[in-house]
């Protein structure tokens, strides 16, 4: 078998980095069709229209932001990969759940730009983006045990990399916690 090989899995690494980019693609394209030309009486008025557009602020904040989010997924994402040589079923496993929350990452930002002040909307939301960290960490660390690695990575560049998803992976599961003890509180008073 050849270094793209799925060992077995009938995954190559190739068709496999085609899905990551092909998902990516889509779901930053989906961002987009949240964002809806308003509706105004006088077609002319730069004062109704502005109104309107400021009225769906929230939106396209969300848009920005989560158009910027999975940029930075994609990219990290990619620099990742480049480490491995090959894809053993962990690695399946945890990029097949990394791409879910990727494909479910517009819902989560449409849901935030439609409701910004709620909890919930913000727990779902930094959910999405640490199920995907947390499932890269452990590919990482997966990957690294499995000894699928590339020759050339060094033990302090894996160790960088690892310390930065640990780093990462907390801070997310602590913005989900408070959001998720805001969400509690509003019910609970």
């Amino acid at each position: 078998m050849d270094e793209h090989s799925g060992h077995g899995l009938g995954v190559s690494k190739a068709r496999l980095e085609f899905l990551v980019d092909g998902i990516f693609a889509i779901a930053m394209t989906v961002l987009v069709l949240e964002l809806k030309i308003p509706e105004v009486e006088h077609h002319r008025s730069v004062r109704e229209l502005g109104s309107s557009l400021l009225h769906h602020a929230g939106t396209f904040g969300s848009y920005l932001l989560s158009f910027m989010v999975l940029g930075v997924l994609w990219y990290w994402h990619n620099r990742r990969y480049h480490y491995y040589r090959r894809i053993t079923k962990s690695i399946l496993v945890a990029e097949l759940l990394q791409l879910s929350m990727a494909a479910f990452f517009p819902f989560c930002a449409a849901l935030l730009g439609q409701y910004l002040f709620n909890p919930l909307a913000r727990s779902l939301y930094v959910a999405c983006v640490a199920v995907y960290r947390v499932a890269g960490h452990a590919e990482w660390v997966g990957a690294r045990r499995a000894g699928v690695m590339i020759p050339e990575l060094s033990d302090e560049e894996y160790e960088m990399h690892r310390k930065r998803g640990v780093r990462a992976c907390i801070l997310l599961t602590a913005l989900v916690a408070i959001n998720i003890f805001n969400c509690v509180a509003n019910v609970m008073g």
